[in-house]
């Protein structure tokens, strides 16, 4: 699947490596356009999670035809394969799989096929937005975001906080800012030049609090967290700006003039 934003090819890499005790330098990924496999139906981990299973599994099993080994005492750590308490008997991830294919005539190879469905579990965020508004002219300035997430299991912290992040400006700037004009049936708005999306000058002080949760869907027990900041912000926004100066707008963007129109119809 292609890496649409969501930082999967590295979120993946990461998953698979946790099940097989490797390290994520260690797992390696092959870009496939649709000519090689189906369609994929979302940016997600889930699918590697079952094929790194499945490989695991494998590995359990020769290990244990080919050593003797009690399969279910066997442990998976630093791409080595050994029986629990008696690590210094242990074989590499390679040794066995080269074994494996010497005997077998093919590689170790671990598939998994899913199909995308309604989550039961689901990650809830809420956020506050402390504003200012000029009384004289309606501009209203964003000091400051506090957003709260309900999380699972955090698999990628800097991915986290960067999906956070880069939603809650995608926010900010479709509560104050981007308009898409039309006129007579006609889009009005031809460049981002006037849409205006925000700078660096226009983020105002971040502030992440993460709440955390016993389940998710994800793997290892993750969540979601890509989609959800950005749509409260611009609901945040406006009560803020009605609870300042006691004007509800309900056409976004939320711009000076609307604000004050509002006041002084």
């Amino acid at each position: 699947m292609p890496d649409t934003g969501v930082g999967f090819y590295s979120v993946g890499r990461q998953v698979v490596a946790e099940d097989l005790g490797l390290t994520a330098e260690a797992v390696g990924m092959t870009r496939l356009d649709t000519d090689a496999v189906p369609c994929e139906t979302g940016a997600g981990a889930g699918t590697s999670v079952g094929a790194a299973q499945d490989v695991r599994h494998q590995l359990a099993h020769l290990a244990a035809e080919f050593y003797v080994w009690p399969q279910e005492r066997i442990v998976f750590r630093h791409g080595r394969v050994f029986v629990a308490d008696a690590p210094e008997h242990g074989v590499s991830f390679q040794a066995l799989a080269a074994r494996a294919a010497a005997t077998r005539g093919h590689p170790i190879v671990g598939e998994m096929t899913t199909t995308a469905e309604e989550p039961e579990v689901t990650a809830y965020c809420a956020q506050v937005a402390e504003v200012e508004v000029d009384p004289d002219t309606g501009q209203v300035t964003v000091h400051q975001i506090v957003t709260v997430h309900d999380v699972g299991t955090i698999i990628n912290p800097l991915d986290r906080q960067g999906q956070i992040d880069g939603a809650v400006i995608q926010g900010l700037g479709y509560a104050l800012m981007e308009g898409l004009y039309a006129d007579e049936g006609r889009i009005a708005t031809l460049s981002l030049g006037e849409v205006k999306i925000p700078t660096m000058q226009d983020i105002p002080t971040l502030i992440t609090v993460l709440v955390a949760s016993p389940c998710g869907e994800g793997p290892f027990q993750g969540k979601a967290i890509g989609e959800n900041p950005i749509s409260p912000v611009a609901p945040a926004i406006a009560n803020a700006v009605d609870d300042a100066v006691g004007v509800r707008i309900q056409d976004l963007p939320i711009t000076a003039e609307k604000v004050l129109s509002a006041r002084h119809p």
